[in-house]
């Protein structure tokens, strides 16, 4: 059975809600990269199953963007633009040493990755 991507994100939700025992930026940041991946992974899906396959790189998280706004006008742009905020953000929470405002970062991603897989179901 394949794996439902939108999963992360109820994962991010709860990561971003958690008062636990452990450091609170980190949980935000992997609450940041939960989002960024439920939504890029049902995007992916949806290309795949128009298109036969994906390059399996990380030239994939630009194609599969781009592949929305070609094919879907202007909702297909905010896919895309969507995408691309959410990886932004992602690529900061995994690998810069520090993020400024990471809850507030990690709000709007969660909230972006909501709003486009609403967004993607509707297409």
């Amino acid at each position: 059975m394949s794996f439902d991507w939108s999963e992360f994100l109820p994962v991010a939700d709860a990561l971003a809600a958690a008062d636990w025992d452990v450091d609170r930026e980190a949980s935000l940041r992997t609450a940041i990269s939960r989002a960024y991946y439920a939504a890029f992974g049902v995007a992916r899906r949806g290309v795949r199953a128009l298109r036969s396959k994906t390059r399996l790189s990380a030239a994939e998280h630009g194609e599969v963007a781009a592949f929305y706004a070609a094919r879907y006008g202007e909702r297909g742009e905010q896919v895309a633009a969507t995408l691309g905020r959410l990886r932004k953000r992602r690529n900061s929470a995994d690998y810069d040493d520090d993020v400024e405002g990471v809850e507030d970062v990690c709000n709007l991603s969660i909230e972006d990755a909501h709003n486009l897989l609403t967004l993607l179901a509707n297409l």
